[in-house]
């Protein structure tokens, strides 16, 4: 980093190791919340006993923190834990976060691990690959998961789409838990593309249902493709009533209504 680049460096504190650099930048930028979308923090190590503010944060090792809030959190290959509540306008790269409390952002793209002991929001689209596990549920406008996700209640404004990793190396090196299925209690989305789901409640105007995915109930008016290898077993009336889903399922060459894929009411 040239002379010309680097703003200022921060000294990290004892057994830290931060750098704090700005692609441009100039003197009185304003108070510590204006955040300068090329101002980025560097984190190798840190541990801090006060919340963490951010404008842009790219962390190469360890970092734990009582509370995040702030622009760009970027993770590479690294180990973030925060204590208490994460906001964040983006959560981007691969790696491990853990939140204890709740994590908020607007855009979320991520490779790895995230374990949230509350609610994780999303006020765009997030895109997950690896294994996401929401304690307090996921909102989103929409989701595409690759993995396993295991929440009590998923809901999207637009389109929801779990899929697998598959049965390689990899997989199996991302994928700690036994059961290669997802388990999301409730689902509400507008349309529901799903691989290896146990989920006790869709409530979603296009569904697909494909390899071994066992879903408790639907609506009835929903259109439907299943596979022959998952199951819905009932369907749910307006009125709440339930009717048994029975055979109808068994057989991918007859839909009860219409390919999700082909959905006329897909947006």
């Amino acid at each position: 980093m040239t002379t010309e680049r680097r703003q200022h460096i921060q000294r990290p504190a004892i057994g830290d190791d931060t750098t704090e650099h700005s692609a441009h930048g100039q003197h009185g930028q304003g108070p510590e919340h204006e955040y300068d979308p090329l101002y980025t923090t560097i984190i190798h190590t840190v541990r801090r006993d006060e919340p963490l503010v951010i404008r842009q944060a790219r962390v190469l090792g360890r970092l734990h923190a009582p509370q995040i809030d702030g622009g760009t959190l970027i993770c590479e290959n690294a180990r973030i834990v925060c204590d208490g509540n994460l906001h964040v306008s983006k959560i981007s790269g691969y790696g491990t976060i853990v939140v204890q409390g709740e994590a908020a952002c607007c855009e979320l793209n991520f490779v790895g691990d995230i374990r949230c002991a509350g609610q994780v929001t999303c006020c765009g689209e997030a895109k997950m690959a690896g294994m996401l596990q929401a304690g307090g549920g996921l909102l989103a406008s929409a989701l595409a998961m690759t993995g396993v996700m295991n929440a009590p209640h998923l809901v999207a404004n637009n389109s929801v789409l779990i899929d697998t990793l598959g049965d390689g190396l990899w997989a199996h090196r991302t994928l700690r838990c036994r059961d290669p299925h997802s388990t999301i209690r409730r689902i509400e989305a507008h349309q529901v593309e799903a691989r290896r789901l146990h989920c006790d409640q869709i409530s979603a105007e296009c569904i697909m249902l494909e390899d071994t995915s066992d879903v408790r109930t639907v609506p009835l008016e929903a259109h439907l493709s299943v596979d022959e290898g998952s199951r819905i077993r009932f369907f749910e009336r307006r009125d709440g009533q339930l009717l048994p889903a029975g055979r109808a399922m068994s057989s991918v060459t007859t839909p009860v209504h219409c390919a999700a894929r082909t959905c006329p009411v897909r947006r």
